[in-house]
């Protein structure tokens, strides 16, 4: 991934805009109260709260930025300004990501998600990675099994497609799974842990797939092909 002079100068004056209204915010508003609460503690106190602040500005910039100017799917150069484009969204989500580390857990993660952009229905337990939150939606009950990837971008042969992440309500992708580029998985349906699910692939309700790359092994409730074992 080639980056060019462009880059730097947008990226670097985007985040530098939310580095300085969260100090900003950290520094004249949430600074005197957490000093009056926790004393001398105050200045360790400090630093998560601006990591945090910094975390959620992110979100709000992140998804102000996707509203005035949504971001196109489909296949692009690396010459295109939505490649830049591109590049720029994932830098602030990456980084803020990499940020708010200190409060992600199982329970927090679906919130996280959502605040850059992800749409995220109840129930969900979120074991995996997900890139380019602002391009998935996953359905009540779904689960990513540890260690499984989805991501809404793929590069290769000098271009990168972009298109939605869609994991259906009930649905399951298996631990070390990964989806990304344009992949519909449908209501309960089942991807095998450490299955490769190609770019473009759409999974009908209901059904399993496997292998890599991942195909239809059999459908939920259907008994399991003679020459496979079981998962």
């Amino acid at each position: 991934m080639k980056s060019m002079f462009t880059d730097f100068l947008l990226c670097g004056g985007v985040l530098g805009a939310i580095i300085a209204a969260a100090l900003a915010v950290v520094g004249l508003v949430l600074s005197p109260w957490v000093k009056m609460v926790f004393g001398d503690y105050y200045v360790i106190v400090n630093v998560l709260v601006f990591m945090f602040t910094y975390g959620v500005i992110s979100g709000l910039v992140l998804q102000l930025m996707l509203k005035l100017r949504p971001l196109p799917r489909g296949e692009f150069t690396m010459d295109s300004p939505v490649f830049t484009y591109w590049k720029l969204l994932t830098v602030v989500h990456m980084l803020a990501q990499e940020v708010m580390t200190p409060f992600t857990s199982v329970f927090t993660k679906p919130l996280i998600v959502r605040l850059f952009g992800a749409k995220v229905g109840s129930n969900v337990a979120l074991g995996g990675t997900i890139g380019e939150p602002f391009m998935v939606t996953i359905g009540d009950g779904a689960v990513l099994g540890f260690g499984s990837v989805i991501a809404g971008s793929v590069i290769a042969d000098g271009k990168i497609s972009l298109g939605d992440i869609r994991i259906g309500s009930g649905a399951t992708l298996g631990v070390y799974s990964v989806a990304m580029g344009g992949i519909d998985v449908g209501d309960n349906a089942k991807v095998i842990g450490g299955s490769m699910v190609i770019p473009g692939s759409k999974i009908p309700a209901g059904e399993i797939w496997r292998g890599n790359p991942a195909r239809k092994w059999s459908a939920i409730g259907a008994p399991a092909k003679a020459s496979e074992p079981a998962a």
